[in-house]
């Protein structure tokens, strides 16, 4: 059955309220009222509760809880709880495994796909998991431009679905032509040329399925939103979570889905707690107020070893880099773009200030992925070879803004002022007069990134969604980047033919060719490979981690007959 763009962008559906009640029992108190008629109770122990709640501290809010129009992993780690995917990770490999889709295929050609859904599953507004429901979220997701209008896509950066099919339906060079039901539980998906790494992509969270009956609400809120805001979403999914009651403070609060099909969860429901700083964080810890927290920083990495606390490392799949405008009239000069590589010490960077195993970087891809260029162009690190540099280059002490997130951790980023503070030194050790412009991460900091176009220095990074090589490049150099004034139709053009070339060689020499012209044009610098970690206290016996932060809290396992925070 053909899906209309009208049925995909309109209103499918009156929305459907989504199940806001865990399935948390009750305790019943030794107070309850008794049947008069009835003998006295022996007293005994209360039940145990079916589920036990959970707190967990995370650095800031989600941004949005539909995550096709998210790119931040606070986004992500919500949506995750609560929408699916038709693949899924493998924990011990990192490769796509089949999810709500309980297998795939692929044409010789690459242009086709076909997924054949898992019986009964019933998204949580009660709508049923058809091919129908599948086929309706990809036509959404490719018509964004349409449904958002230019000026409001225009604010975000660069979303999932555009890096990977390379742009939006009808746009040239997109690669997504259409998403169509085969009977009611087989969905057709084809491209105009073949993306190799596509089952990987599509374990991304922007690719979670949801119900477009839950759509209603956000897409009535539009036209009456500014455009560069989103309205508030709520997506139903068929995860083991659903959204609890709104919060209009820093908490979010996940109740255990009383429908979901895997194995039941132990724990629910499960707040996430915007706790901004690293110390603050150990202290809500240490008060029994949270029951683990992300991002660890090395200051407090001594004392939750002391407390015995238990402290869970996270493979490295994330980039930290130093932005340089290259529009910018003295960051537009490639001498001073080769005297701050050359002035900040990445090396001490990764040791001082990331935990250890962190590692400097000399490209945009972590070398796990395999396709570390070994001879590429390097900055060491050379104060004096720096001053000559701004030298030749002409410069002359005029102030440069140095952009920064402040009131925050990323996972590539866990304490920005201080990282900031180390860089900023090294680059006025050279000789480079440094204004800090800090911009608090709530407030717009990765919209300002592609609107403030006085800005010379800035702060950001990728944290691995899939693996796969693609996502580090794509979405930061291969199209025209507002972030970096930057466009080099070399990188673009080979970035591009590597998402359709099958053979492992070429498409490796595709890249390391790309990172060689990033390295002589230096839009931006990689400082470090990073890595993260999750501190959790004594009420938990584990806790999920994933390189790509694929982590479902259902997976959480707490103290037998322990009292979780609420």
């Amino acid at each position: 059955m053909d899906i209309s763009r009208r049925t995909v962008l309109g209103s499918l559906a009156a929305g459907l309220a989504l199940p806001l009640a865990g399935c948390t029992a009750e305790i019943r108190s030794e107070s309850s009222p008794l049947d008069p008629a009835g003998p006295a109770p022996t007293p005994t122990t209360p039940p145990a509760p079916a589920t036990v709640p959970v707190s967990i501290g995370v650095p800031s809010q989600p941004r949005t809880l539909d995550p096709a129009l998210a790119v931040d992993a606070e986004s992500h780690r919500s949506t995750r709880q609560v929408l699916e995917n038709l693949l899924g990770v493998d924990p011990n490999t990192g490769a796509p495994i089949p999810r709500l889709a309980s297998d795939w295929r692929v044409t010789d050609d690459g242009l086709r796909y076909t997924f054949s859904l898992q019986p009964g599953i019933d998204f949580q507004d009660g709508t049923p998991l058809t091919a129908e429901a599948v086929a309706a979220n990809f036509e959404r997701w490719a018509h964004l431009p349409e449904l958002l209008g230019e000026e409001r896509l225009a604010t975000l950066p660069q979303l999932t679905f555009a890096s990977v099919f390379g742009g939006y339906a009808g746009q040239d060079g997109c690669r997504y032509l259409e998403c169509r039901p085969i009977g009611e539980r087989t969905v057709s998906l084809v491209l105009t040329d073949p993306i190799v790494f596509l089952p990987a992509a599509l374990t991304a969270p922007a690719f979670a399925l949801s119900s477009p009956a839950s759509w209603s609400a956000f897409d009535d809120a539009l036209p009456a939103t500014p455009a560069d805001q989103l309205p508030p979403a709520r997506p139903a999914g068929t995860g083991p979570f659903v959204w609890g009651e709104p919060d209009d403070g820093d908490r979010l609060r996940l109740e255990a889905s009383p429908t979901f099909r895997g194995e039941p969860t132990e724990v629910g429901p499960v707040t996430l707690a915007v706790v901004s700083g690293a110390q603050q964080r150990l202290r809500e810890l240490r008060r029994g107020r949270l029951d683990a927290f992300d991002l660890v920083t090395p200051d407090i990495l001594r004392p939750l070893v002391q407390g015995g606390a238990q402290v869970l490392q996270r493979d490295p799949l994330a980039v930290l880099y130093l932005g340089m405008n290259s529009r910018h009239p003295v960051l537009g000069k490639l001498y001073v773009r080769q005297a701050v590589a050359h002035a900040v010490d990445r090396r001490a960077l990764a040791e001082e200030y990331f935990l250890a195993g962190s590692a400097m970087a000399h490209e945009f891809v972590p070398p796990s992925l395999g396709v570390e260029n070994p001879e590429l162009t390097h900055y060491d690190y050379d104060p004096g070879e720096a001053t000559r540099l701004l030298e030749l280059a002409g410069y002359r002490g005029q102030p440069l803004d140095f952009v920064y997130p402040v009131q925050t951790s990323r996972p590539y980023l866990p304490d920005p002022e201080a990282v900031y503070a180390r860089i900023a030194g090294d680059l006025a050790t050279a000789g480079l007069v440094i204004n800090p412009v800090p911009v608090p991460w709530d407030e717009g900091y990765l919209e300002r990134l592609g609107e403030d176009r006085g800005r010379a220095f800035h702060l950001a990074g990728r944290t691995g969604e899939y693996r796969d090589p693609h996502h580090f490049l794509a979405p930061l150099f291969g199209h025209a980047s507002a972030e970096f004034g930057y466009r080099n139709p070399t990188v673009i053009e080979r970035l591009s033919d590597a998402v359709s070339t099958a053979a492992p060689e070429t498409r490796t020499t595709l890249y390391r060719k790309a990172a060689e012209s990033l390295a002589l044009d230096l839009p931006a610098l990689p400082l470090v490979y990073p890595i993260s970690a999750v501190a959790t206290g004594h009420t938990l016996v584990s806790y999920p981690t994933s390189p790509v932060l694929d982590e479902r809290f259902d997976q959480i396992v707490p103290v037998d007959g322990a009292v979780l925070t609420q």
